[in-house]
């Protein structure tokens, strides 16, 4: 477990935090990549492989922007309703990136977002009163 958490740690802080993009783009495939290696797990985690990803959406680097997308599209892809804590903070940087200027990263936010639906679809236990007031704050923008 320390081992894990550790490797998330320099994965998150140190490569996907760096001042350099190539060790952002690193970093946010680390952490797909560990998401994917610790499958069924991968849950208990959530606290560490979140925040450096949603970090990265808002990047200058458009390459960082869309490995940022495919970075939570495979958490969300094996963590599933587990990630629907989470919905709130994820729309919110995910409205911002269907918006994006460059297409690889609006391409990459559309197939996060066509995951997200299908995974808030299929979960009766999704809390839709707290994503109202968020989804209102978008609609009013």
């Amino acid at each position: 477990m320390q081992e894990i958490e550790r490797t998330l740690e320099l994965l998150g802080k140190e490569y996907a935090g760096s001042s350099q993009a190539n060790f952002r783009k690193g970093g946010l495939i680390g952490l797909a990549a560990a998401t994917l290696g610790l499958n069924s797990m991968a849950h208990k985690w959530l606290h560490m492989l979140l925040p450096p990803i949603l970090q990265c959406f808002p990047d200058q680097d458009s390459r960082v922007r869309y490995y940022s997308c495919e970075a939570l599209y495979n958490v969300a892809k094996v963590t599933r309703s587990r990630l629907l804590p989470h919905l709130n903070e994820i729309f919110q940087g995910l409205c911002r990136l269907c918006a994006d200027i460059d297409q690889g990263v609006k391409n990459g936010a559309q197939l996060l977002d066509r995951l997200l639906k299908d995974i808030v679809a299929s979960d009766p236990s999704f809390e839709v009163d707290s994503f109202v007031p968020v989804l209102r704050q978008h609609l009013n923008h």
